[in-house]
């Protein structure tokens, strides 16, 4: 499969931004109606807010498609060369709990449980906030989606080696050799692809941008030896 150019994928990735884009707006509107209706109709409540719920879904999987998609666009153009960071100063609580927000219907849905803890006496990290919010979001994602239910996931954020480490304390089943690859790193998208079908390997477009975004970011990342308790994935900022 050969290497698509990071200028094609950009300008894919902005055609599918406006229809999915669209979807989130009118499920917004949709779900402003039934609102609307609850008040009018309180005898309809139970059924109304299945509905609402359901437009909140809508609205949620469509955000995550657009994630995916701007991550998709952002490795490449990292690969490339092309990729133009904007730090700032980056408020880690309201970065977690955004994060954690978004993927609600999905936590509940799975009955799990999300344990952030702060070990360190840092309130901010420099670095690029998009790109910040679509590792944490991509890594908690994947995380979700391979946990069995009623699971806790962990994260802490603490600082270690003179950096800011972030770690994952994920459920057992998630360390897979293929996942521990491509998270470890460093890897190439072509690396990513598996050869005889064309697509990407497990862990897919998640760990592809993540690995490569942090190595952007000059982070050392990884996952814990096997017989560390509990085992995590992790990435190091480091520290100005």
């Amino acid at each position: 499969m050969q290497k698509i150019p990071s200028e094609f994928v950009s300008k894919v990735t902005h055609d599918l931004k406006t229809p999915v884009g669209n979807a989130m707006m009118y499920s917004d509107l949709l779900s402003e109606e039934i609102r609307m209706l609850i008040e009018e109709h309180p005898d309809l409540r139970d059924q109304l807010e299945s509905l609402l719920y359901y437009s909140g879904n809508i609205r949620l999987s469509s955000s995550k498609l657009i994630n995916y998609v701007q991550s998709w666009s952002y490795a490449y153009q990292i690969e490339d060369g092309v990729f133009e960071e904007r730090k700032s100063d980056i408020h880690l609580k309201d970065l977690l709990d955004e994060v954690i927000e978004k993927n609600d219907i999905f936590i509940q849905t799975k009955s799990l449980r999300v344990d952030v803890s702060y070990d360190t006496a840092r309130e901010t990290c420099h670095a690029d906030q998009e790109v910040m919010t679509l590792i944490m979001d991509n890594l908690l994602t994947l995380f979700i989606g391979m946990a069995p239910n009623n699971e806790s996931l962990r994260i802490r954020i603490s600082e270690e080696a003179g950096g800011l480490m972030f770690r994952f304390f994920a459920p057992k089943p998630t360390f897979t050799g293929t996942l521990m690859e491509a998270f470890s790193g460093p890897i190439s998208i072509k690396e990513q692809i598996a050869p005889s079908q064309g697509i990407l390997k497990p862990g897919g477009y998640a760990l592809m941008f993540v690995n490569i975004a942090l190595g952007k970011m000059k982070a050392a990342h990884g996952v814990d030896p096997e017989d560390a308790d509990p085992r995590s994935f992790w990435f190091r900022l480091p520290m100005p």
